[in-house]
């Protein structure tokens, strides 16, 4: 009990200096961890342990972060997707709606691969400009992305449906199907979400219009530095289609070392002198370090919940403090806390720490395992991105300009409220059970 409320004290004091942006993220996900580690009475090889895992866990992404801002950064200025800007405002003009929807339609490709990192990767830089243009806050733009990932998060091969099938002991392919009625249902949300976020915008401003659009799209000229040649650009645009190639064909190369190579490749080809070069790469190495920073201290965060055994003291107090009376509907009841539980917990830990329980609980009542896992997949999928434990959010925030707080602040009460939502209509739909 007294890890568990250690536990609990750390998630809601991180939340609290992050949405209140009352400390750095890293200064936070440093020292926050390390107070607790001190209360449960770790020793210094436990906590380092707890350190070395957490910072393994991450290192991938760190690097992955690193190379892929610096890549698109690059392919930004050099004007990369300057032709998509102009084609698309030029096409839709004013209709900021059928952009947001066009924003939901790239995402929805994006995250075939069932790759969150991927998908912010792909959709957020080609869409960035233009949202800076028409005004738009990085908050919407973001949570009109997350809203798609959600219902594309749970595809059969992606991580999150085969961990709930393990723990279920079903098939992948049997357990989406159970679940398919919900997951159309959540597409058509991801729309409303798209439309909602659009709405809002045009209302406090967003959109150009007449010469309006004219002045942006000549302001938007003269931003840029210096104009590419044709050449140039060709094999700009080359380079970027073969990257996403390798992204998409899985041949077995690790993502950062894909945005790794392709950023060598960038920098030697726009930049032919290796003063330009070394000014370029320390240019982007200082936009980077503060968000590296702040992924490598939540990967100590991760370590100290996770290897402390935290998580599942949490899991094992939220189940045991609730009333005999809610114990038959226990899967119910506790998936309209999803979101807030996946947050707090961590993917693998909601799925392989919590859900197990609640199997073990509900089943005597006649709630089949299936149910169980299929309950906490549509319901849990909305706060994976907007979880401040999970490292690929921090690559979504800084591509679009935001922070994890002002993220967390802007899209949890949609997120939270769409999982309630999807809940409801699936148990109207007889995909769950009460």
């Amino acid at each position: 009990m007294y890890l568990a409320i250690i536990g609990f004290l750390l998630i809601i004091a991180l939340m609290y200096v992050l949405i209140a942006e009352k400390m750095a993220p890293p200064v936070a996900f440093i020292l926050f961890p390390l107070i607790a580690s001190i209360l449960i009475g770790a020793d210094i090889a436990q906590f380092s342990g707890y350190v070395e895992t957490g910072l393994g866990s991450i290192l991938n992404t760190a690097v992955l972060f690193l190379f892929s801002i610096s890549f698109f950064t690059l392919m930004s200025e050099q004007g990369l997707f300057d032709p998509l800007v102009d084609f698309i405002i030029g096409k839709v003009g004013k209709n900021i709606t059928a952009i947001f929807i066009a924003v939901i339609l790239v995402a929805a490709v994006s995250h075939l691969d069932g790759s969150g990192a991927s998908t912010y990767l792909i959709a957020i830089p080609a869409f960035k400009p233009i949202m800076d243009r028409l005004n738009v806050r990085p908050t919407a733009f973001l949570g009109t992305v997350i809203g798609l990932m959600a219902a594309m998060n749970i595809i059969p091969w992606g991580g999150p449906t085969i961990r709930a099938a393990s723990v279920a002991q079903v098939e992948v392919f049997d357990l989406y199907s159970f679940i398919l009625p919900a997951v159309i249902f959540m597409f058509i949300l991801a729309a409303g979400i798209a439309v909602f976020h659009s709405r809002r915008e045009k209302a406090r401003g967003a959109g150009l219009q007449g010469e309006d659009l004219e002045v942006a799209e000549m302001v938007g000229d003269g931003n840029q530095e210096m104009k590419t040649s044709k050449s140039l650009y060709i094999y700009n645009l080359v380079l970027t289609i073969v990257m996403l190639f390798f992204l998409f064909a899985d041949f077995g190369f690790p993502m950062h070392f894909i945005f790794m190579v392709a950023f060598a490749l960038a920098i030697l080809g726009n930049f032919r002198s290796v003063k330009e070069q070394g000014q370029k790469i320390e240019e982007f190495g200082n936009n980077a370090i503060v968000m590296t920073m702040t992924l490598f201290s939540v990967g100590i965060f991760i370590g100290v919940i996770q290897e402390s055994g935290m998580v599942e003291a949490m899991a094992t107090t939220i189940i045991n403090i609730l009333p005999d009376f809610i114990t038959p509907h226990l899967h119910w009841f506790l998936a309209l806390f999803a979101v807030p539980l996946m947050m707090a917990l961590g993917t693998d830990a909601f799925y392989f720490a919590l859900i197990p329980i609640i199997i073990g609980i509900v089943e005597p009542f006649g709630v089949s395992p299936e149910a169980v896992a299929a309950t906490f997949l549509i319901t849990g999928t909305y706060g994976t991105y907007i979880s401040p434990t999970v490292a690929a959010n921090y690559v979504g925030v800084a591509l679009s300009g935001t922070t994890i707080g002002d993220h967390i602040k802007a899209n949890l009460p949609i997120m939270w409220g769409s999982s309630i939502l999807t809940l409801l209509v699936a148990t109207f739909l007889g995909v769950i059970p009460f």
